[in-house]
């Protein structure tokens, strides 16, 4: 079964939202790109939130509470579990995990940003 990790970015306060956007398509993309054999990941895609009416119209059409929206959402596949388990473990996996992680915090804001892993069901 693939999997998927899902990452709702938020930017580091100091940046502005060009300057997340750049850095997140430009370095970071990079560095997956670099790193992607190692950790064995099949597919990555960077999605922007664009700042548009119908991002507040949506949430109010259905109670959910506006606020201000992320400032994007990361998607990561692989092909199964034991894949992520075997990509970032070793020495190869584990300094591949640590620059991820250190060159996110350079454009994330981890305490407000979300990641969780998914399984997918095509419907359409």
């Amino acid at each position: 079964m693939s999997v998927k990790l899902i990452f709702v970015a938020r930017r580091r306060p100091e940046l502005s939202p060009e300057e997340f956007q750049h850095y997140w398509e430009n370095n970071h993309a990079a560095l997956v790109r670099e790193l992607a054999e190692t950790i064995r990941i099949r597919k990555y895609v960077q999605s922007y939130t664009l700042d548009v009416a119908e991002n507040a119209a949506f949430c109010e059409a259905r109670g959910i509470p506006v606020e201000v929206p992320p400032d994007g959402v990361a998607e990561a596949w692989w092909d199964s579990l034991e894949d992520v388990r075997a990509g970032f473990s070793g020495s190869d996996g584990g300094e591949a995990a640590r620059r991820l992680i250190e060159d996110e915090g350079k454009f994330c804001d981890f305490a407000t940003s979300r990641a969780f892993w998914t399984a997918q069901r095509q419907i359409i």
